[in-house]
């Protein structure tokens, strides 16, 4: 299955995207990579993305454990306007990881399930919305998710026409709707919208 690596950091209105090179050129010597796609959030201009394609979770493994993996986060740092807040976080996936990527629109949600909740309780409804996803007007299917390694956290990723036609799909009254209040009632979440562009080293 493939891995998807979501590296998330605040960026300044001066960010231009050629210092990700370097970072792309390290990815892509390693046995495994697939790709990667760079933008920033829609909504603020403030948060940067760089999102990796790997064939596998032994091909991830084996980059993150390597001699390279130092190097390749001390690049993203360099993109970043705040070092310290640079997050990354990793999910298996079951489909095709890049149609949602190179949709005019990305849509990325990080969903923290609230403590009393097992990450576990939340497989059905998060299925259920993908499915959904899937059916809606100016989406790019396949949607998918996936739990953050050994976390309380999900990961969700959205590929659309435009930011509209997302809200238009999940808007109150439709059954999109239904499932996400039911997400809210037992995690916290974060959403933004970013046109990725694949990288090139």
């Amino acid at each position: 299955m493939p891995i998807i690596q979501r590296t998330t950091f605040p960026v300044s209105d001066t960010f231009s995207s050629d210092v990700l090179k370097t970072t792309v050129s390290i990815a892509k010597e390693t046995t495994g990579y697939i790709s990667s796609f760079h933008g920033v959030q829609v909504e603020n201009n403030k948060i940067g993305y760089f999102i990796s394609v790997w064939k596998s979770s032994e091909a991830y493994t084996s980059f993150v454990q390597g001699n390279d993996y130092a190097e390749f986060l001390a690049s993203l740092k360099s993109a970043a306007s705040a070092p310290s807040e640079v997050k990354t976080h990793y999910v298996d996936v079951a489909v095709e990881a890049e149609t949602a990527l190179l949709a005019p629109v990305t849509e990325l949600v990080h969903f923290t399930m609230k403590a009393d909740v097992p990450v576990e309780d939340s497989y059905d409804l998060f299925a259920e919305l993908a499915r959904g996803l899937d059916q809606a007007p100016g989406g790019h299917p396949p949607a998918y998710w996936g739990r953050t390694g050994d976390s309380n956290e999900v990961q969700v990723y959205v590929g659309w026409d435009t930011v509209e036609t997302h809200w238009d799909a999940v808007k109150e009254g439709t059954d999109l709707h239904g499932v996400i209040q039911k997400l809210l009632g037992m995690s916290d979440f974060v959403l933004g919208h970013t046109r990725l562009t694949k990288s090139v080293a």
